[in-house]
């Protein structure tokens, strides 16, 4: 425009923002700017240099990647970050949870920790790819609409054509490309790697990455990958592996051997593939990487049919390689391939020649179906150790595994009679690992009063041994006897070790979620919310199979209940009856999902709910065999709260019959009991004896919630004073934790009196 006519139209926008601003205070947003034009520029410079003293907050934002075309934009940012009173913010990208958060409000649904952890290592915490990676449907787009498609690859195709061709071989060379492979791969000095290299790092599209380079983002990475054709992929691919073959690169982030394996076999070599990917399988499963050794043995039986002498190549027949692929797809928390690696090698072997491979695939099958949730499991132990009869450790191992699935259902008799049997045989073996295994099993089963003891001292020796399995077994049921126990601060302090053994021992993804679980249902108690919440987000990202999910959920319920968010609480249930209905946890799982409903709806004031709720636990008291204690806690409580009388007499009455296995049970009947009062006149001495146990077990908001029960008791009996005591001492120690919706919740509670 000639500049008269934007010298009037620039001064027109300075009065108005000068006259809004005398109103109130004004904030300008001005996004994106790195599409400005020159005008835009020279607007906002302009404005900035003559609104300083107006009220009056302009805010810009750009992305430093798209500047690097642009001298205008580049000035203008300069100008405006040093001018007076500016502050320049970088925006970190978002971490997984908030990438969750995002999430959650595009899909109106919780998404599961697989969605989230494959959508953060996608989008690389950009806000923008997360919402282009979600369709219409809410699923994870498998391409890209083209317009995004392009917008990816517009500055890639601006790069000068030897940059370009540059940027298709590194895209197939891994996330990482060390300047060293790079310079041997394309045959260049170093002097004439970095000219080519240079416009795409200054474009963006390219970072430093230590000793090499990366793509800046995953999906930009992603396209150039993708727009390669048949013929370059097999041409970059060849030209890697053939410089691999002459050793190992200096810094090579990846093992030689997988790269070379990754290599040949996008080069369409079946036999160099084959024999580089079962050597980095065994590489792999030394170190206990095992999804790195489940994607050798997947190239491994991929090459297989294309090599002629594949046995003789490794040693191995065909259903071996199908035996250890499922092992390590076990290992790697991959129960969907395992079990398909099961079924192949199933149908291969020969059950009347060779019943002791027969029975490891079953154990196998088994051990996936367990974690998967599928029925099954138990026949598959009991025809496993019909093939596995002679004293060998596959007979230990099936005895180990069959225990534990028992212990998981309750039956604690039978599993107490295979864990004899493994002692005896451990000592037959003369193996110290099937030894500390029996002694594990015989403290799973013990009674309460001995476990703990005995579980410290599986543990220590365990340990002391360095069998990364055992020990992380014993470790697991160590903390899950101190929990029951009600030994937070023991769970607290020995937790995370025990949870940082699972990552070295590379099954973390397969019971980290079993291990975090008690520390987090410890932190809670004790008024550590956020450190439960952060590590029930641990939890979440190892994105475990069903088993394991059912804790994290679990956990996010209770979380949600300390916190007082019925709507967290519901949504965590939600999750949790999407799981399969397994055999293994049913009945758990109907406990915890009945008392979540329970008190979801009773938080969110729905009594009418609540009440019928509440019928529901009558009856699912009289249809499982054993008692649920925070459940019949929780259906107490609620069944008092609306007035079922009749109900709340049946559960006091069951909490009177059911002995009691720990310290915590003990708690909750005598909190039962206390509840039990409030039906005619609430019973003062018995609610101070249950504040006194909860802080004698160290439970900070249980104890706040008995002492404004105690204060309500107080004054209904005319001790003002002392109710007034109890009502101040319950409040000030719930907000000492930092729930102050728990804190409300306890007040109210406290206040209602008896019905």
């Amino acid at each position: 425009m000639p500049a008269f006519a934007r010298a009037r139209l620039f001064e027109a926008l300075r009065k108005l923002f000068e006259e809004l601003a005398r109103e109130m205070p004004l904030v300008v947003v001005v996004e994106d700017i790195h599409w400005a034009d020159q005008a835009t520029c020279d607007l906002l410079r302009f404005l900035t240099a003559r609104l300083k003293k107006t009220r009056l907050m302009l805010i810009v934002t750009y992305r430093p990647e798209e500047t690097s075309g642009s001298n205008a934009l580049r000035t203008t940012i300069a100008y405006l970050s040093l001018s007076e009173g500016a502050e320049v913010l970088k925006l970190p990208r978002l971490k997984r949870a908030e990438v969750a958060a995002q999430l959650e409000g595009l899909l109106a649904r919780p998404p599961t920790p697989a969605f989230i952890n494959e959508v953060h290592a996608r989008c690389c915490g950009i806000p923008l790819f997360t919402e282009a990676l979600i369709d219409a449907s809410g699923t994870l787009r498998t391409d890209f609409p083209g317009s995004l498609n392009d917008y990816l690859l517009k500055a890639v195709r601006e790069m000068p054509a030897p940059t370009t061709e540059l940027l298709k071989v590194m895209a197939l060379g891994g996330p990482h490309i060390t300047h060293a492979l790079l310079c041997s791969v394309e045959n260049k000095s170093d002097l004439e790697l970095a000219e080519l290299l240079r416009p795409a790092i200054l474009a963006g599209i390219l970072v430093p990455d230590g000793d090499g380079y990366a793509f800046r983002h995953a999906l930009i990475h992603e396209a150039v990958r993708g727009d390669l054709i048949a013929g370059e992929r097999m041409a970059i691919h060849r030209a890697y592996a053939e410089v691999l073959e002459r050793g190992p690169v200096p810094s090579y982030r990846v093992w030689h051997s997988v790269a070379l394996a990754r290599h040949w076999h996008g080069a369409c070599q079946a036999a160099s593939c084959l024999r580089w990917a079962w050597q980095s399988a065994a590489e792999a499963a030394a170190t206990f990487a095992y999804a790195d050794q489940m994607e050798m043995l997947k190239l491994v039986l991929a090459a297989w049919p294309e090599v002629d002498n594949a046995a003789d190549l490794t040693g191995a027949g065909h259903c071996r390689v199908l035996e250890l692929a499922a092992d390590a797809a076990c290992w790697a928390a991959e129960a969907e391939q395992g079990l398909a690696f099961v079924e192949r090698a199933l149908a291969e072997v020969d059950a009347e020649r060779d019943g002791e491979q027969l029975a490891a695939l079953l154990l196998q099958r088994a051990v996936m179906r367990q974690h998967a949730l599928i029925p099954g499991e138990i026949a598959d132990l009991e025809r496993a150790l019909d093939h596995a009869v002679d004293p060998t450790r596959l007979r230990a191992d099936g005895l180990g595994q069959f225990s534990r699935a028992l212990i998981l259902r309750g039956e604690f008799g039978r599993a107490r009679r295979l864990g004899d049997e493994l002692k005896e045989l451990s000592e037959k073996l003369d193996d110290e690992e099937y030894r500390i295994e029996a002694l594990i099993v015989a403290a799973c089963v013990a009674s309460d009063s001995s476990r703990v003891g005995a579980l410290w001292s599986v543990a220590k020796r365990a340990e002391k041994a360095s069998i990364g399995r055992v020990e992380v077994l014993a470790g697991a049921a160590l903390l899950q006897a101190l929990l029951e126990r009600g030994a937070h601060a023991e769970v607290i302090e020995v937790g995370p070790a025990i949870f940082a053994r699972t990552v070295e021992f590379g099954q973390a993804r397969y019971i980290g979620a079993i291990v975090g679980s008690p520390l987090c249902r410890s932190l809670l108690p004790v008024g550590r919310v956020s450190e439960a919440i952060e590590t029930c987000e641990r939890m979440a990202a190892l994105d475990p199979l069903p088993l394991g999910l059912v804790h994290v959920f679990e956990c996010q319920a209770e979380i949600a209940l300390v916190l007082g968010d019925s709507d967290r609480i519901a949504a965590a249930a939600s999750s949790l009856r999407a799981l399969p209905p397994g055999p293994q946890l049913a009945n758990r799982m109907a406990a915890s999902l009945l008392r979540f409903d329970i008190e979801s709806r009773a938080l969110a004031g729905d009594m009418d709910l609540s009440a019928m709720l509440i019928r529901s636990a009558s009856t699912h008291f009289d249809k499982h065999r054993g008692v649920s204690w925070p459940l019949l806690a929780s259906a107490m409580r609620v069944a008092i709260d609306t007035n079922q009388n009749d109900a709340a007499r049946q559960f006091a009455d069951l909490a009177v019959r059911t002995p009691c296995r720990n310290v915590i049970e003990e708690a909750e009947r005598l909190g039962i009991s206390a509840e039990m009062s409030r039906i005619a006149a609430s019973d003062l001495d018995a609610w101070e004896a249950v504040a006194q146990n909860w802080a004698d077990l160290s439970q900070p908001f249980r104890q706040a919630y008995a002492l404004m029960q105690a204060g309500s008791a107080a004054m209904n009996a005319g001790k003002r004073a002392r109710g007034a005591s109890h009502f101040r001492q319950g409040a000030d120690l719930a907000h000492t934790i930092g729930a102050p919706p728990a804190v409300q919740s306890d007040r109210d509670a406290g206040r209602k009196g008896p019905h």
